[in-house]
């Protein structure tokens, strides 16, 4: 997804830190809790805060390579890449969408603006740009199934007469016409109400946290090694807006960029310790009942105004909405590739079998939060802390000090290990907490109206949470 980028760019830093947040705020937090409940307070707030750490140097790694290809005047193997011309991936000028027909009725425009892939070009030639560009259709593509995951669940959860299943039959043509939107201009105030709703849901859970957490008579786990490779990989999928960064910076005004770092770092601190703070209260508020989704805990509200039910209304029309978007990288890509621009038949094909796709993988991976993980472990390492690190390795080549060099090296060698036992994690879960989309009876508990399943009562818990149950139960019970 591209940031649109005003006539001289931002000025404002405030715009600035608004723009970071809503591009690192997504789907992906309401899985935190659960993430908290594997891997236990303590662990899960040292590995947020490395990840984070480590996240936002390899971003600003990205920055430095742009840097330098611009300096070097963009030559690769013979290939010039800032002479290109490119289209922007979501016009910034919504007004402009009917003028021209050329590449998608958008006339290529010079520009020295690099993206990732034109940093993996230079860095590693057509292989570091397939790279990146097959992580990013992988990724997006997974981001639209968390999606559907949370409608389903949830719609299942108010109307459970329908199974998950058929829910999903029921949303996916209407998603499909929406992928037939050639620009995303008419679905841009969405854009705008996803936001909205992810600050609402930030803050009813929290304020229902901090209400009722003394409710849960548990002993919280402070870690679990076997929730390392869990929580490890939902953390790097939390930092999904890595591939945003070149965007991010490019959409300040020049002569402010000096200044982009700073606001940066500081917006990323305090979203990580935001992530942190909203993991570890949700967890702290349901204990060993924690949903992989958090908002599937919040019960229905006996009061006047329902706001649980409220921010799962918003939240799902926004997720409705925000999935054409997020499959839009994915269509505009592939329709350049395979020269599909001017066989508009042939990309209305592609967007129907995308859809597709997506429904069969909701159907084998059910559990938002094991879809997290392997999306995490998978492509949001590979463009989190793989793919920057050997950009820098070989864009700066003799001029990193061993210092550097020998941090660039750890970055691959935590991503390739964190790959390796997170994607081994993932599957594991998958064999041993199958979460079938058919007549998915979790919500007992919520649909007959208690805060939370007493703990002298039989629950329904996802088979993965079992184990991890009964030793946190049995501490409890100790103390």
């Amino acid at each position: 997804m591209g940031v649109g980028r005003p006539v001289g760019g931002i000025t404002s830093p405030a715009k600035m830190v608004a723009n970071i947040f809503v591009s690192f705020i997504g789907a992906g937090m309401l899985g935190l809790p659960f993430a908290f409940m594997e891997g236990g307070i303590m662990e899960g707030a040292v590995i947020m805060g490395v990840v984070g750490y480590l996240s936002v140097t390899a971003m600003l790694m990205l920055i430095d390579c742009k840097y330098a290809i611009l300096t070097s005047g963009g030559r690769a193997g013979g290939h010039s890449i800032i002479m290109d011309t490119k289209v922007p991936l979501i016009p910034p000028d919504s007004s402009s969408g009917d003028e021209g027909e050329d590449d998608e009725r958008h006339p290529p425009m010079p520009s020295t603006d690099l993206t990732y892939g034109d940093v993996g070009l230079y860095a590693l030639g057509s292989s570091g740009k397939r790279l990146v560009d097959v992580a990013i259709i992988i990724s997006q593509i997974g981001f639209c199934c968390g999606y559907l995951i949370y409608l389903c669940k949830n719609l299942n959860l108010y109307i459970p007469r329908i199974s998950q299943r058929v829910w999903l039959v029921f949303l996916l043509p209407p998603l499909y016409f929406l992928t037939l939107l050639r620009h995303l201009n008419k679905l841009a105030i969405f854009s705008m109400f996803a936001q909205v709703s992810n600050v609402l849901a930030l803050a009813v859970v929290f304020w229902f946290d901090f209400s009722h957490s003394e409710e849960v008579p548990f002993t919280p786990n402070e870690y679990s090694l076997a929730g390392f490779p869990f929580f490890f990989a939902v953390a790097i999928y939390c930092y999904e807006g890595a591939g945003m960064i070149l965007s991010l910076e490019e959409s300040m005004a020049e002569h402010k960029r000096h200044k982009f770092r700073s606001i940066f770092v500081c917006t990323m601190t305090g979203l990580t310790l935001l992530y942190i703070c909203f993991g570890v209260s949700g967890y702290a508020s349901f204990g060993p009942h924690t949903m992989d989704i958090i908002t599937l805990n919040l019960p229905h509200g006996t009061g006047t105004v329902d706001f649980a039910a409220i921010v799962k209304i918003c939240l799902g029309v926004s997720l409705f909405f925000t999935y054409p978007m997020m499959l839009f990288p994915v269509t505009h890509l592939l329709d350049k590739t395979l020269g599909f621009n001017a066989a508009p038949t042939k990309g209305n094909i592609m967007r129907l079998v995308l859809v597709i796709l997506t429904g069969l993988v909701v159907t084998a991976v059910p559990n938002f939060a094991i879809l997290m993980s392997l999306i995490g472990a998978t492509c949001c390492t590979l463009l989190a802390f793989i793919l920057p690190a050997s950009f820098h390795l070989s864009i700066f080549r003799q001029r990193l000090t061993k210092r550097q060099r020998y941090f660039d090296i750890m970055l691959i060698v935590i991503g390739v290990l964190g790959s390796i036992i997170g994607l081994w994690d993932a599957l594991k879960r998958m064999n041993e907490a199958h979460d079938p989309l058919l007549d998915l009876n979790e919500f007992a508990s919520v649909k007959n109206g208690s805060l939370h399943p007493s703990l002298n009562q039989p629950a329904t818990v996802l088979p993965a949470q079992r184990a991890n149950q009964q030793s946190t139960l049995t501490r409890g019970a100790k103390t």
